[in-house]
């Protein structure tokens, strides 16, 4: 009854039939030391073991996601036998905070990155050439378009027979050409350069308008050829002079082109007519007025369409040359020449401005390989 009768406040619990002795006393069966574990910590060993192999799980899954990442140089590339390696990714090395950034962290994310890094340099390096090309091209077309050096290029010929052809230099923008080029009405404003009289007995027999040479007198060298250029059907050309004094009339003469696309394109047109000629001295006893004939004397001349001109520089102060129309923006060679022989020249005073008589003292026949002519041009070859 005493038993009983025990205040209850302090009993003893019973905790899995097993009496302890008070709060302080460790349970010393099995399962009394399992119960320690879940009061003292909250969970079990085998709820954390579960948390942990998830955590890896999850890590392992993420880097799967990601695909090959790069590794350092440094790293052993020989695999061992649990398949694992080293790499950048690997927690706590420096780039950790690159790997777990949300846009890098996305499937392909870091090849993105790559390729966007690859563009960006592959425009820093098309903007460099770019620009380096654009600074050669703007100082070679400033070296072309120096006025002194075309000039200076442009001229080469001197004073003989046959002149070379200038320096291709100057060309001038298809923009300043009108639209139907070569088609239009032109002065061709050039200088006398060479007169031979070798085809005579009497040089005074042959004479070149303006009978000065640049040499002797550049402002009276100047003489303008006025002539028009048409184009009677696609691709065909033809020229025609207009009235002059001092050179042989033509009309409707054919144009033909050489060099097509060349720095030494030019249009040439050759023809034969009889030249009339009033000697520069009386041939005569009695000094008639007398005109001498030269028979199949040639003309030919070339329009050039891309070599620069250097004649006339009114800045130095040439003559215009008084051009009835637009000047022929590019080089000209004009040329008329005539052989020796038989007849060259034919000369008759003059009766009324009609010819009369024949002269024939002191116009010996010279050989058939002897020159006249008068050569005109519009560059000059520098001295």
């Amino acid at each position: 009854m005493d038993f009983w009768n025990r205040s209850t406040t302090k009993h003893q619990p019973i905790t899995d039939g097993v009496i302890t002795d008070g709060p302080t006393k460790r349970i010393s069966t099995p399962a009394g030391q399992r119960l320690s574990v879940i009061l003292e910590n909250g969970d079990t060993a085998q709820s954390k073991a579960a948390r942990d192999s998830h955590r890896i799980s999850t890590r392992k899954t993420a880097l799967a996601s990601m695909g090959d990442v790069p590794r350092e140089s440094m790293e052993d590339q020989s695999h061992t036998s649990s398949g694992y390696s080293f790499n950048v990714w690997s927690d706590g090395e420096k780039f950790s905070v690159l790997r777990n950034h949300k846009q890098v962290a996305k499937r392909g994310g870091w090849k993105r990155l790559v390729i966007i890094i690859g563009i960006i340099i592959a425009c820093i390096v098309a903007l460099a050439v770019g620009l380096a090309m654009g600074l050669k091209k703007k100082s070679s077309s400033k070296s072309t378009d120096d006025p002194a050096s075309t000039a200076a290029a442009a001229a080469a010929s001197q004073s003989g027979t046959a002149a070379p052809t200038p320096t291709a230099t100057g060309i001038f923008a298809p923009s300043a050409l009108p639209s139907n080029f070569p088609v239009g009405s032109y002065s061709m404003v050039t200088f006398l350069d060479t007169i031979q009289a070798n085809c005579t007995a009497n040089p005074s027999t042959w004479t070149c308008y303006p009978y000065t040479i640049y040499n002797d007198d550049k402002g009276k060298s100047v003489a303008t050829f006025n002539w028009i250029i048409a184009s009677p059907s696609a691709g065909k050309f033809t020229i025609s002079s207009t009235d002059n004094p001092f050179s042989i009339s033509f009309k409707n003469t054919a144009l033909e082109l050489l060099d097509a696309g060349q720095t030494t394109e030019r249009y040439r047109f050759q023809m034969s007519q009889t030249k009339k000629v009033s000697p520069a001295a009386s041939i005569t006893d009695d000094d008639a007025a007398v005109e001498c004939q030269y028979a199949n004397t040639n003309l030919q001349a070339y329009l050039y369409t891309k070599m620069a001109r250097s004649f006339p520089d009114t800045n130095i102060g040439e003559p215009s040359g008084d051009p009835s129309f637009p000047v022929w923006p590019f080089a000209v060679r004009v040329e008329q020449a005539v052989g020796g022989g038989e007849n060259v020249p034919t000369c008759y005073k003059l009766n009324n401005g009609q010819p009369g008589d024949r002269v024939t003292d002191g116009l010996q026949a010279q050989d058939q390989g002897s020159l006249c002519s008068c050569l005109y041009k519009n560059w000059r070859t520098p001295t």
